[in-house]
């Protein structure tokens, strides 16, 4: 699913390594706040994602300990975080009833939460599609520059790439549309006692 062209159309697009550079370039400038929004409920993780792998195969412990280690390596990033003071927040909205990624993908929060990342979690009402051209998968770097992501065509979102923009007042709805969705959204914490997870 392509994001709306209000978001994209005066963007660069950028293939996937790329998109890594600039989130570099994006996060060395940042000044006080990162937002990442996220929506989609089945999500190819890297094709060396071997904690996915491992879920997938029913090894929930080894999967566990996997995406302990894959944490790990964004500790720096964590650190960061901290000295700088960033206020860094990902917002994930979800459907329920979960599917397998989605279990895969909170044993991942909990672990990077007990490291400091704060996850909010956004309940989509029943049958509202996600991804869709009212919410997509977005970083917001301040109030200056944005990363949409791109996940090519298929039902299940692997990262193709993406777009860079810094048009103003498309970064300003993005800005407020993760606004809405945070002002909608529970702690992780909250939410799993919910869930019952």
């Amino acid at each position: 699913m392509r994001p709306p062209g209000w978001a994209v159309d005066r963007g660069k697009r950028l293939d996937l390594d790329a998109f890594a550079s600039e989130f570099s370039r994006a996060w060395a400038q940042l000044g006080r706040r990162f937002l990442k929004v996220e929506c989609w409920q089945s999500y190819r993780e890297n094709v060396n994602s071997a904690s996915q792998r491992a879920y997938e195969q029913g090894e929930y412990d080894r999967a566990v300990e996997l995406l302990r280690e894959e944490a790990e390596a964004d500790r720096p990033l964590y650190e960061d975080v901290r000295s700088r003071g960033i206020e860094f927040a990902r917002i994930r909205v979800l459907r329920e009833p979960l599917t397998d990624y989605l279990r895969y993908e909170l044993l991942a929060y909990r672990i990077r939460a007990r490291m400091g990342e704060t996850v909010e979690v956004v309940r989509a009402a029943p049958g509202v599609p996600l991804p869709s051209r009212d919410c997509f998968d977005f970083l917001l770097f301040d109030r200056d520059v944005a990363l949409v992501h791109d996940y090519g065509e298929g039902p299940v979102g692997e990262q193709t790439g993406g777009w860079l923009v810094r048009a103003p007042d498309a970064v300003r709805e993005l800005e407020a549309r993760a606004l809405e969705l945070r002002a909608e959204a529970v702690p992780l914490s909250r939410f799993l006692t919910e869930a019952g997870l």
